[in-house]
């Protein structure tokens, strides 16, 4: 038996660009029903010294390296890392310190009023924890135009395109290759407020983003009420991969569960390795009816096209990995590696 556990991770206070304090956060989490948070402001830990469990929500401190380009998300380190090194040298760092490091906005190309591309440039480095693969505002500020901002600021969701394909594809190619970085959804959220119409409008509200791109940690044990422990098994899960992806504009995605399923063992969940076996079952539930797809090292091998179940007589090894739609992206599972 799993524990879920939903949080969000990718946001910023007053401490670099956002406008929160550490506490507004926390408080925006609690309201969205959220269990933990991972801020990562620029280049700074000042937060560091308010974390802990605050109105019930597990609050970590990190930070977002941030040179021009090639931003990497921080965490279980307890020192800043220079954004003047190269970013072979600062994965490399985080890695030698034991922190956790994932690869922010990979995919970014637009260019507008607003933004420039702030991908990442070196799509043969190693040696990282993880590859954000959908990044909530980074994504709606892609498709920003003069023409279009104000409707896409009212219906948000009619601006999001999800995780790009070459994102997707690199992600599984690394499973192959077994690197087998895990995948998370960012939310990225600054909450920035700006003049117009003669009033003061917020781009977008800490709990509008916490209430969409959501990971859902797959825990052996509840999340602990002790902070120490519930951080270390935050940071166990997201090494490992144990994160359940979900957009939930489409509805939430609680209760949802990927499984491996074989006779006489225990049941295996994403990020896990299991043996090919006879009788090897995966298993995919969701809450609701959705087109479900099943992926093996990134290719389409089975779909459910209106149903809450998918169930796969597993015989080949290989790393699948669960889509379900909405009309759009809902769930993302991490992949379960079949040896």
């Amino acid at each position: 038996m799993f524990y879920q556990s939903p949080g969000a991770l990718h946001m910023h206070t007053f401490y670099s660009d956002g406008t929160g304090s550490v506490r507004d956060l926390a408080l925006a989490a609690k309201e969205c029903g959220l269990e933990w948070i991972w801020i990562t402001d620029h280049d700074t830990m000042q937060g560091k010294p308010e974390e802990g469990i605050i109105e019930g929500v597990r609050t970590l401190v990190g930070y977002e390296i941030t040179p021009h380009r090639n931003h990497f998300l921080v965490g279980d380190v307890d020192e800043i890392i220079s954004r003047d090194l190269s970013p072979a040298e600062y994965v490399a760092e985080v890695a030698r310190r034991g922190g956790v490091g994932i690869v922010a906005h990979p995919d970014e190309r637009a260019t507008n009023e607003v933004t420039e591309p702030y991908r990442w440039d070196d799509w043969a480095q190693r040696g990282f924890t993880g590859i954000e693969l959908w990044n909530y505002m980074s994504d709606w500020v892609e498709q920003y135009t003069p023409v279009r901002k104000y409707f896409h600021f009212f219906f948000p969701s009619v601006a999001l395109r999800g995780p790009t394909s070459d994102t997707l594809r690199w992600w599984d190619e690394l499973q192959v290759e077994g690197a087998r970085p895990t995948g998370v959804f960012g939310v990225d959220v600054h909450a920035k407020k700006v003049a117009r119409m003669g009033r003061e409008w917020e781009v977008f509200p800490y709990t509008h983003c916490f209430n969409r791109l959501v990971d859902y940690l797959q825990l052996e044990a509840p999340l602990s009420s002790t902070f120490k422990e519930a951080e270390q098994q935050i940071w166990d899960a997201i090494r490992r991969g144990r994160i359940i992806m979900a957009n939930q504009g489409r509805g939430s995605a609680a209760g949802t569960t990927f499984l491996a399923l074989s006779p006489g063992s225990a049941p295996a969940t994403c990020g896990d390795e299991v043996a090919r076996v006879q009788g090897l079952t995966l298993e995919f539930v969701c809450p609701r009816p959705a087109e479900i797809r099943l992926f093996q090292n990134g290719t389409l091998v089975a779909r459910v096209s209106n149903g809450q179940k998918l169930r796969f007589d597993c015989h080949e090894p290989g790393h699948y990995r669960v889509e379900a739609w909405r009309r759009t992206l809902w769930i993302m599972t991490n992949h379960i590696h079949v040896i």
